[in-house]
């Protein structure tokens, strides 16, 4: 009787217990309406099944939600369906170190926001070679740091160093063939910028090294509709703005399939003394600039008023070419059987020549100081010591090929003088009066024709006269002469008046002249 009591008591607190809700307490309430059960005391707690982590990771297919206490770790653990969690820990709240925990979730794992101003987490390492904080990704395509911003002004990712590396980045596996850092900006500022703030350092502001086999730094503009410069350097100093040393290969190469490979440009409108590129090589056989085009301009040399392209050497070539050449603008005026040649400062001009002998003649007469002021001949050495003095002519009858310089009482170099424009068969005519008014012994005076060649000068033929009485006396020469291109030919006279008293010239043109023409040039 007593057992079927007992049964019959279980039977109707069943059903009583799947009625409502189940309340433990001591003060006669119920329970809660949104909870099944709930256990009220003042006094007393709650009490979950404890057992050691072993004892925890032991249980056979856990529940979702199934709560144990650890003995171990002193902290209450909950099956997430995947892995235990652990919810508490001792000592108020903070974590057990260290703490590991693993998720599988489309949303973030662990998130936190600062509505202030100071950092929402920071990492700290006072250990020497220790890291503040480490993000890292094993899974394909993922990303082991992802920072964000979205206010104006805003840093996605701030470092900052005082004595260390405010940033660096290792790739340790040399298989991985993706890019250590990648920038993509869609705005319209920079994408990268870098400042040495410290005016006394030396330090190269961005340096690039590897020990691999591609390019060290390569550059890509693939916006067709750009007009702008790939790269661009503005260098305020007196340092160059590129300098490009390599051992083996190529300083400089540029390469283009319609514009120019390579371009270099000297300062503004006001900027002198500077060039636009300069090619220095040590090493013999080697080039200082070297162009190459397929069917293009290898090199090109532009300037408004300076020099295009200048080549100088000490012992070499400053120019050497394996090709064909031509020489075209400026005052050249290329035309058909032109023969290039040049005046005695090297500027060369092209000069057509008709057939036969070339029209190479002139003739100077007058003298430039009828007075004698500038062209008095010093008597006072006798004989063969006497001192020779340039003649100056003072107007042009006649210059075919302009090779003859007027004197304008400067230029003493090319004054009075012909300047030889082919080597050749050349004949010459001189003369000059002199006016003696006084009676002396006697007096000889000599003319002679002289050749300036380079750095040196000879006399290469000579005429004279006699008189004893105070009449006018006349010196005279005419002779054929072989010469060289850039010689200049001028007349010099000097007298035998050991009285050393002046003898000016006649001023007549038709008494003193200087004349002379090509014969033929050699080689016709």
């Amino acid at each position: 009787m007593k057992k079927l009591l007992l049964l019959s008591s279980m039977i109707i607190f069943t059903l009583f217990t799947k009625a409502q809700s189940v309340a433990v307490n001591t003060d006669g309430t119920t329970a809660h309406s949104s909870s099944i059960f709930e256990a009220k005391s003042i006094n007393k707690g709650f009490l979950i099944p404890r057992m050691t982590s072993a004892q925890r990771s032991a249980i056979a297919a856990p529940a979702l939600g199934l709560l144990v206490f650890d003995t171990d770790t002193k902290t209450i653990w909950a099956f997430n369906g995947i892995v235990w969690s652990n919810l508490t820990s001792a000592g108020g709240g903070s974590l057990t170190l260290p703490f590991s925990q693993s998720a599988n979730m489309a949303t973030s794992s662990f998130q936190i926001t600062n509505q202030g101003t100071g950092a929402a987490i920071e990492g700290s390492s006072t250990a020497q070679f220790g890291i503040g904080m480490t993000a890292k990704t094993t899974g394909d395509g993922g990303w082991g740091l992802y920072a964000f911003s979205n206010g104006a002004g805003a840093k996605s990712i701030y470092s900052y160093a005082d004595n260390g590396i405010a940033f660096h980045g290792e790739n340790n596996n040399p298989a991985n063939t993706n890019t250590l850092m990648n920038l993509i900006n869609k705005g319209a500022g920079k994408t990268g910028s870098f400042q040495l703030v410290n005016t006394g350092s030396t330090s190269a502001n961005v340096q690039i090294a590897g020990n691999h086999l591609g390019e060290q730094l390569k550059i890509y503009q693939t916006n067709a509709a750009n007009t702008s410069a790939a790269v661009s350097i503005e260098n305020s100093g007196s340092g160059t703005g590129i300098e490009v040393i390599s051992t083996t290969g190529y300083a400089v190469k540029g390469v283009t399939n319609t514009a120019t490979g390579f371009a270099g440009v000297h300062g503004s409108n006001n900027g002198t003394g500077g060039s636009g590129v300069i090619g220095v090589s040590h090493a013999p056989n080697t080039q200082g600039v070297y162009g190459y085009s397929n069917s293009g301009i290898g090199v090109r040399g532009l300037s408004s008023s300076g020099t295009a392209l200048y080549g100088n050497s000490s012992t070499g070539y400053a120019l050497e070419t394996n090709g064909k050449i031509k020489i075209a603008g400026g005052n050249t005026n290329p035309s058909a059987g032109a023969v290039l040649t040049s005046d005695a400062s090297g500027n060369a001009t092209w000069q057509t020549l008709p057939a036969g002998t070339p029209k190479i003649a002139f003739r100077a007469a007058g003298m430039a100081d009828p007075t004698g002021v500038d062209n008095m001949i010093p008597s006072s050495l006798p004989g063969e010591l006497a001192i020779r003095k340039k003649v100056d002519f003072a107007a042009i009858g006649y210059d075919f090929g302009n090779v003859y310089t007027l004197y304008n009482g400067s230029n003493e170099n090319t004054a009075s003088k012909f300047t030889v424009p082919m080597t050749g068969l050349y004949h010459f005519d001189a003369q000059f009066e002199f006016m003696f008014a006084t009676v002396l012994d006697f007096k000889e005076i000599e003319i002679s024709l002289m050749v300036q060649r380079g750095s040196e000068t000879f006399e290469m033929a000579r005429g004279g006269g006699y008189i004893n009485s105070v009449d006018n006396t006349l010196a005279s020469v005419s002779t054929d002469l072989t010469l060289l291109a850039g010689d200049r030919v001028y007349v010099a006279a000097r007298q035998y008046n050991l009285s050393s008293l002046p003898s000016p010239f006649v001023s007549s043109i038709y008494s003193n002249f200087f004349s002379g023409h090509l014969v033929f040039p050699f080689g016709n």
